[in-house]
């Protein structure tokens, strides 16, 4: 398979790390819209919100821009409360031995903006997360249109409640898997210049350009490590998996589809790690995903225009009008994965070798790439 094939995959995949671009109505008139994206969760923080300013076109947020503002505050119905620091443009954060999400209390934010306009959420409870009880793959073939055959794993699980009084989840899929390359010289437009010489190969290969000027008078000498030749990646479900009636039975959702892995020759150069995650969600916030989820599935519709409200939980308490979309939610968190190696493709031999290799940095091969390793890769 061409690599503009599979980028073409993981590009989509990971468009639903967290979900596609949504549109709100905003009405017009009043100050700037503000958009509030952020959670706190029962795992260890720090916890990230981010505040951005929506641009009004034709009554939609189609641009926003992250925005400082005066003060942010997150606080629980126990009298906990910590007031998040600017790390980054629009980008707030706890302390990381500030304050934790714990099942059963209440949380919510206040957010004061520099043009005196006050905003808070509503106060919402953080749940049991439940369980997943296993996951599970289905290894598949399926024909092309022109007949060729293509593979890939069905990525499934079991997973229950835990609480009678809680049956609203989110599920999201990470798959995991690492790519091995050797950067190398080669005559491009990139050259990567150092002392007036073009490199023509990226520094983080070790290897530096010590001869001439030309790509053929050039001699490479090694004075370092490389730090771009192996790097791991993360791909993601593409659809918002909502915990709805018609799964739910007995306390119990089986057999549900997360996502699709397709035999690549990157994918499966090594292994995939396939973890899933479930998150506890409120009535509320429950009902603010499923509106994403109904946007997302009624532009494939040809008979459902691409319309309707997403909910918002924040109120304005002082200041100018001016409208504020997004979330602040609390949830909480269980996990569970899987490893998918080479052999667990039947036969190994149809895993496609890798026609074109990468001889550049690992981390322009695909997206969501990292040269650090994940604490839970083994080798």
């Amino acid at each position: 398979m061409r690599r503009h094939s599979i980028l073409s995959v993981i590009a989509i995949l990971s468009s639903a790390a967290c979900v596609d671009r949504i549109n709100f109505d905003i009405g017009s008139g009043g100050a700037f819209p503000v958009v509030i994206d952020g959670f706190i969760s029962d795992e260890p923080g720090p916890y990230i919100i981010r505040v951005s300013k929506a641009f009004d076109i034709e009554s939609k947020f189609s641009i926003k821009t992250p925005i400082s503002i005066k003060q942010l505050v997150l606080s629980d119905d126990h009298g906990n409360r910590e007031e998040l620091s600017e790390v980054d443009y629009g980008l707030y954060k706890t302390d990381a031995t500030g304050i934790r999400g714990t099942v059963g209390r209440v949380y919510k934010v206040e957010i004061e903006l520099l043009d005196g306009r006050v905003y808070e959420s509503k106060p919402d409870t953080l749940a049991a997360p439940g369980k997943i009880d296993s996951i599970y793959y289905n290894f598949r073939e399926d024909k092309t249109v022109d007949g060729a055959s293509k593979y890939g794993f069905d990525i499934l699980f079991n997973s229950s409640a835990g609480s009678k009084r809680n049956y609203h989840f989110l599920w999201k899929f990470t798959g995991t898997f690492q790519a091995d390359v050797t950067p190398l010289p080669s005559p491009s437009d990139d050259c990567f210049y150092y002392g007036g010489k073009c490199n023509y190969v990226p520094f983080c290969s070790g290897l530096l350009n010590v001869g001439g000027y030309t790509f053929i008078t050039a001699v490479f000498k090694r004075v370092g490590p490389c730090t771009c030749c192996t790097c791991w990646y993360n791909i993601f479900n593409t659809d918002v998996l909502l915990s709805d009636g018609q799964f739910l039975r007995m306390g119990n959702f089986q057999a549900l589809k997360i996502s699709y892995i397709p035999i690549d020759p990157w994918i499966f150069q090594n292994k995939v790690r396939a973890e899933v995650s479930q998150m506890s969600l409120s009535r509320q916030s429950f009902d603010f995903w499923k509106s994403v989820r109904d946007q997302k599935n009624a532009t494939k519709s040809l008979f459902q225009p691409v319309t309707g409200k997403i909910p918002s939980n924040f109120v304005q308490l002082a200041g100018p009008q001016g409208h504020i979309e997004g979330l602040f939610y609390a949830l909480s968190i269980t996990r569970k994965a899987i490893l998918i190696t080479r052999e667990d493709v039947h036969p190994p031999s149809i895993i496609p070798s890798i026609q074109v290799p990468w001889t550049g940095s690992c981390l322009k091969l695909f997206p969501n790439a990292t040269t650090e390793k994940p604490s839970y890769w083994k080798d």
